[in-house]
């Protein structure tokens, strides 16, 4: 799971204790998208997708959520429902290490299965 901004900048609402260090009203804090999704340590699984509020949380939460993530969501839905069919796999990847956001600088995907069209069944 990855965040369109990998960095999330916060100020605390209220005085807390956040794992074990005490947190004041109006402290300024960043939030590690990747961490926060536990990412960093959860190679994903497609059999234990993770769970909603989860991953709701990559685009923010609260006043300061992402005005785009309901668009980029059905974006998403909409592009893996058309290449579902064709069983896409990675052949090659290289990442893109220049980059601000997570991305490749190179991607070569091939279709594994070419949809058949309804009279050829």
């Amino acid at each position: 799971m990855t965040a369109p901004s990998p960095l999330l900048p916060r100020v605390a609402a209220a005085d807390a204790e956040l794992d074990g260090c005490p947190v004041r009203a109006g402290d300024r804090l960043i939030l590690v998208a990747r961490h926060a999704a536990r990412a960093h340590d959860q190679p994903p699984d497609v059999h234990r997708p993770a769970p909603t509020a989860l991953a709701r949380l990559v685009f923010g939460t609260g006043p300061h959520t992402c005005p785009g993530a309901r668009l980029a969501r059905a974006q998403l839905d909409d592009t893996l429902a058309s290449l579902a069919p064709h069983r896409p796999t990675v052949q090659r990847a290289r990442v893109d290490r220049g980059a601000a956001l997570p991305g490749w600088r190179s991607l070569t995907v091939r279709a594994t299965e070419v949809p058949r069209s309804p009279e050829d069944r």
